[in-house]
């Protein structure tokens, strides 16, 4: 199992550095292609902080503190009985913190596309290493509550 979290992990850092050579390589810095008019942009941009911008031009010690986290993962990876849904949440959150990590190594900064406005709200542009770690992390939450209303008795 910790193998297929490897495999899965490295291919969608894979993915994830792919689409993002993609918008760097045809797009400029703040430079947009609407998608769907008034809904959905690819936008380029760079944040050199973390989620909403905040730690802005603090590098080094969001750095530190993917590896950290990472450090954590890989820990409890070893540690736990693993099943399919944890194979699943692992691999999304570790594929989303190498992807961002690798940004903020090669490049100074996440490369950032996906520019949704929602009802007049522009929303902060994010991209897929981003959807990974959040979709990782709400599957941990999920898991949690089942335990909480369930038990040990839960359908997995």
């Amino acid at each position: 199992m910790k193998k297929k979290i490897l495999i899965i992990s490295l291919i969608l850092f894979i993915i994830d550095i792919l689409i993002k050579i993609l918008v760097k390589t045809n797009l400029s810095v703040f430079e947009s292609i609407t998608l769907i008019p008034n809904f959905f942009n690819i936008t380029y941009v760079i944040n050199d902080g973390a989620a909403f911008s905040i730690l802005e031009g603090k590098q080094l010690f969001l750095s530190i503190l993917a590896i950290v986290v990472l450090g954590i993962l890989i820990y409890y990876l070893f540690k736990e009985k693993l099943n399919n849904y944890k194979v699943t949440y692992y691999s999304l959150i570790i594929a989303g913190i190498l992807g961002n990590l690798f940004d903020r190594i090669v490049y100074h900064g996440v490369i950032d596309y996906f520019d949704f406005k929602l009802f007049n709200y522009d929303a902060p542009i994010f991209n897929l290493a981003d959807c990974f770690i959040v979709i990782g992390v709400g599957l941990i939450i999920i898991e949690v509550i089942r335990k909480e209303l369930y038990g040990n008795k839960s359908r997995r």
